[in-house]
C-alpha cells in the first residue's frame, strides 16, 4: 500500500498528484476505521439500548350522550303554533220596538162593601161588678181567724225574761195573706211595750199558718188579718 502511494507521489503531473493525495487520504482513513472498529464495538455495546419507537395509535370518536334535560326536550311532542284570533265585533243591538199604551178601559164597577153587624158587647150588670170589686166574705173571713188563733195558742209560750220581770202586755199583729195563700206580709200592728212579747207573738202566728186550711171563699184573693195575742201572768195560755 506504501508503494502504491510512493509511486501515486511521484507523479509529476500537478492534477494527478493532487488526485493521489486524495486517494492515499482516503486509504489511510479506512484503515483508521479498520483499526478503531473493534473500540466502536465495545463502546456500542455500552451504550443504552436506544427506546422503542412511540405508536400512534387513533381510536374511533364515541359520541357524548345528550343531557336528560335535552332529551326530554327532544321527547316533549311540538307544540302547535298560536294563531293570533281576531276579536268578533259584537252584534249590534236590535231596535226596540215600541208599543202604545193600550186604551185604557173604562175600570169595572166596584162590588158592594157590605158591613157586618157588630158582635154584641157583653154588658157588666151594676150588681155584678159590685160583687167582683167587694172584698172577701166577711163570714169567711171571720171563721179563718177565729181558727188561727186557736191554732196559735198551741204554739204561745210566755218568754223567760217576761216572768221574770212580770211583763204583761197586749200584741195586735197584721197578717196579709196574698191570693197564692201564702204570708205576703207579717208586722206589729201594736205594740205590746216589750220586744221579746212583740217577736213571741209574730213566731206564734207564723207557726199556726200552714195547719189552718184557707176557705173556699178566699182563695185567690189578697186580704189582711188583725190577730191579737194578750199576755198575762195570771193566765198565761189566755189568747
Amino acid at each position: 500500500m506504501a508503494r502504491a502511494a510512493a509511486q501515486l507521489i511521484g507523479v509529476r503531473d500537478e492534477p494527478n498528484r493532487v488526485f493521489g493525495y486524495a486517494v492515499l487520504a482516503s486509504i489511510l482513513l479506512h484503515a483508521l476505521l479498520l483499526a478503531a472498529l473493534p473500540s466502536l464495538r465495545e463502546l456500542a455495546a455500552q451504550l443504552p439500548p436506544a427506546p422503542e419507537p412511540l405508536v400512534a395509535r387513533l381510536a374511533p370518536t364515541v359520541a357524548k350522550p345528550a343531557p336528560v334535560a335535552q332529551q326530554e326536550e327532544a321527547r316533549k311532542p311540538p307544540v302547535p303554533e298560536t294563531r293570533r284570533v281576531r276579536p268578533i265585533a259584537a252584534p249590534a243591538p236590535a231596535p226596540m220596538l215600541k208599543v202604545e199604551p193600550a186604551a185604557a178601559s173604562e175600570p169595572a164597577p166596584a162590588a158592594p162593601i157590605t158591613l157586618a153587624a157588630p158582635a154584641p158587647v157583653a154588658r157588666i150588670e151594676p150588681q155584678a161588678a159590685l160583687a167582683a170589686s167587694a172584698g172577701p166574705d166577711p163570714g169567711a173571713l171571720n171563721r179563718y181567724r177565729l181558727q188561727l188563733v186557736i191554732a196559735a195558742t198551741q204554739f204561745k209560750r210566755y218568754p223567760r225574761a217576761a216572768i221574770d220581770n212580770n211583763w204583761e202586755g197586749e200584741v195586735v199583729v197584721r197578717m196579709t195573706i196574698g191570693a197564692d195563700g201564702k204570708i205576703a206580709a207579717l208586722g206589729i200592728k201594736s205594740s205590746s211595750g216589750y220586744a221579746v212579747l212583740d217577736r213571741q207573738a209574730l213566731d206564734m202566728f207564723r207557726t199556726a199558718k200552714p195547719f189552718v186550711l184557707l176557705p173556699r171563699e178566699l182563695a185567690g184573693r189578697e186580704f189582711e188579718l188583725e190577730l191579737r195575742a194578750i199576755y198575762s201572768l195570771k193566765d198565761q195560755r189566755s189568747g
